[in-house]
């Protein structure tokens, strides 16, 4: 049997779910798990985690749509042609970790496809990549994302690392707060450099580094402490999260302009937030802390 499109991003939300899964006990939390069609054309399926023992809240989903109006957001650098229809596909996850000292993280990889009438392919791309966002951060952690990504993506093109790296302090960055959303990590967009089937590839190594890399974090902290205190300014700098998906997220802006389903749209939002207008002491000294780390420049 040969594997379609759908059935490779398919499979890596699949793995995803079932090690994030393995995190939580079957009574410590609300799993939504929801297969869904789209009038316009296509579908996917959107997993939710929440109120769990280890997630505040997860989001692993998988989406394929389709359809005639091809959205502003998808094309800005591609040139329209003879195309009369798309292809979207991908994979998009974010947690949201109960404990204040593992980090969020976001990971998406996605194909689009550009049809001519006779559902012919007269261009594509793919795009992806994933980020770390702590709240109290520890230098190994972030030379060893870093690094990991690295090697992954060496094994494709000695210069994907650097470039797709650059691009990720870039894209993730909020303007009004002249803040990095976090450590970074790699993002790429607009990419066909290599030919589809490796291309394919390259997304596949992609999602699979990022799991191994958050799930080696993950069991480094997971058993830390924390105060009330602690999870305060994490629900606090989850606002800057917020912020950045509603004000400048491409994914988020492309699944409005197609008329996709706002319930997956906005599940990777966190449950809790807060903005605060006066910090106490101890706010300023781990705000301090962790801005210190985030315009550290930590790729290679």
């Amino acid at each position: 049997m040969i594997m379609t499109f759908d059935d490779q991003f398919s499979k890596i939300q699949s793995q995803i779910i079932e090690k994030y899964c393995n995190l939580e006990s079957s009574k410590s939390c609300v799993i939504s798990d929801d297969n869904w069609v789209r009038k316009e054309g296509g579908g996917g399926r959107t997993f939710i985690i929440e109120k769990g023992k280890f997630f505040d809240k997860a989001a692993i989903n998988f989406s394929s749509i389709s359809g005639k109006k091809l959205p502003k957001s998808a094309l800005d650098y591609f040139e329209k042609n003879n195309a009369n229809s798309y292809q979207a596909m991908g994979v998009s996850v974010i947690t949201h970790p109960k404990n204040p000292f593992i980090p969020t993280s976001h990971m998406n990889v996605r194909l689009f496809l550009l049809l001519n009438k006779n559902k012919e392919v007269i261009n594509w791309w793919v795009g992806g990549g994933y980020d770390l966002t702590p709240y109290f951060a520890y230098e190994k952690d972030c030379i060893f994302w870093h690094k990991a990504a690295k090697t992954n993506l060496d094994a494709f093109n000695k210069g994907f690392y650097k470039k797709f790296a650059s691009n990720c302090d870039e894209y993730f960055y909020l303007p009004h707060r002249d803040e990095k959303r976090g450590i970074g990590g790699i993002f790429f967009d607009n990419f066909n450099d290599l030919p589809i089937d490796k291309s394919l590839e390259m997304l596949e190594s992609v999602a699979n580094t990022y799991l191994k890399s958050y799930l080696k974090i993950i069991k480094l902290r997971q058993n830390r402490s924390f105060s009330a205190s602690n999870k305060a300014f994490q629900e606090y700098r989850r606002g800057r999260y917020a912020e950045f998906n509603l004000l400048y997220d491409r994914g988020t802006s492309f699944g409005l302009q197609s008329g996709g389903r706002i319930e997956s749209i906005l599940a990777s939002l966190p449950p809790m937030t807060s903005w605060i207008y006066k910090k106490d002491n101890k706010f300023k000294k781990y705000e301090e802390n962790l801005l210190f780390i985030l315009k550290k420049r930590w790729r290679g």
